[in-house]
């Protein structure tokens, strides 16, 4: 019997390696909270002009638009419309709409279109910084901009939430 409990231990030991690898993490930032509101700054998501289910996310890529999950046919996604409707910010009061943003590595500046409705469209244009480092590889947004004006920097001392409000 004390033969057996010595093999195993053992066995034990030779089985156990000293594992120093790369770890593999993945860190991927490429959500925006969108607050969409009226002049008077009421929020107007979900309203009649702005329901929620006349709003479509679409991703240009090669000049063409595709939908949320273009690289993943088949795939059951939590989101399959690349947002969600809900509370999304704790610096913002009521509901607003997280994005999922273009983030397809071959385009240079990846194009979201937020389509309100049947005639008014927002555009985002996206810069990330993509690379390698210590605890695998990241993907994180740095600028965005709405219809060509910069709304939001990674590099703004102070910015803390990825928030932004569309006025119409």
């Amino acid at each position: 019997m004390k033969n057996i409990f010595i093999f195993a231990v053992l066995i034990l030991c030779v089985s156990c390696t000293n594992d120093n690898s790369k770890k593999e993490a993945i860190l991927v930032n490429t959500t925006i909270n969108v607050f969409l509101k009226n002049s008077a700054g009421e929020n107007i998501l979900g309203t009649s002009k702005y329901p929620e289910n006349g709003i479509a996310v679409k991703y240009l890529i090669g000049g063409k638009e595709f939908g949320y999950g273009y690289n993943t046919p088949g795939a059951i996604l939590d989101n399959p419309q690349g947002f969600y409707i809900g509370i999304v910010s704790r610096h913002e009061t009521g509901k607003g709409m997280c994005v999922f943003l273009n983030a397809d590595p071959s385009e240079e500046y990846p194009i979201t279109y937020l389509h309100w409705n049947e005639t008014e469209t927002d555009t985002l244009k996206a810069k990330y910084r993509r690379g390698s480092g210590n605890d695998g590889a990241f993907v994180v947004l740095e600028k965005l901009w709405l219809n060509d004006v910069l709304v939001y920097r990674v590099e703004v001392e102070g910015q803390t939430t990825q928030d932004i409000t569309i006025v119409r």
